[in-house]
């Protein structure tokens, strides 16, 4: 049988295949790092939109709420009444002079 003769300071086949796949291992972790950086920054933007969203529906939703507390009290129904009604108690005169709006 025949001896294989390797040369000095040469590289095995089986060091190549070592080497190589540590490369395409290194390659593939930075690409999948890569990849989740990007979708972190993607829902820190997204999440910074939501939370924008959220107090500015939390503002309207307030504004909601005072009006409809302010369209319970008994002045602000008299006052739309007489305004966009033109409602009056009963035995109560009103003077207008032509072309003149009642507020």
């Amino acid at each position: 049988m025949r001896k294989i003769r390797r040369k000095p300071g040469g590289i095995s086949f089986l060091m190549a295949m070592i080497c190589i796949c540590f490369v395409v291992v290194g390659i593939l972790c930075v690409t999948k790092y890569a990849n989740i950086h990007k979708q972190k920054e993607r829902l820190a933007a997204e999440n910074s939109s939501l939370i924008a969203q959220s107090e500015a529906l939390s503002d309207k939703l307030k504004q909601i709420r005072a009006q409809e507390e302010f369209g319970q009290d008994d002045a602000y129904i008299e006052s739309v009444a007489r305004s966009q009604l033109d409602m009056v108690y009963p035995g109560e005169v009103v003077f207008r002079r032509s072309g003149e709006k009642y507020d």
